[in-house]
């Protein structure tokens, strides 16, 4: 029986300690799950040591921008801007704010997308 509570508590234990990849915080008080509730200084060191993860951060960001832009009722954001041109905007954003979430600059994104679309 003590084996088992031990086990149970070590288990419980284990669980709470796992990082979540869901958080609220500076995006308006929404939740947001992935990649994007870690920090852009997560990001650039992914994408300075090529590491596997670059790719996640990415499509995760790729994934938010085309999320909004499906769903807006304004001018599709995205007629002038690439991949390449999405990750390297990204990238600008993370080396000036590595404190800022990464869903933060995904958002700073689309708001500069908005306001380019609107130019045009």
């Amino acid at each position: 029986m003590m084996v088992r509570v031990v086990m149970l508590l070590t288990y419980f234990l284990a669980a709470a300690s796992v990082p979540t990849a869901a958080e609220t915080g500076d995006d308006g008080g929404r939740l947001v799950i992935g990649q994007g509730a870690n920090s852009c200084w997560a990001w650039t060191r992914s994408h300075g040591a090529k590491a596997a993860t670059q790719g996640l951060y990415t499509q995760w960001v790729a994934g938010f921008v085309s999320g909004v832009s499906w769903e807006a009722d304004d001018p599709d954001i995205l007629t002038r801007m690439d991949f390449d041109g999405l990750t390297a905007w990204m990238h600008d954003y993370c080396k000036a704010n590595p404190l800022a979430k990464v869903s933060t600059g995904a958002a700073m994104l689309v708001q500069e997308l908005r306001e380019r679309a609107q130019r045009k």
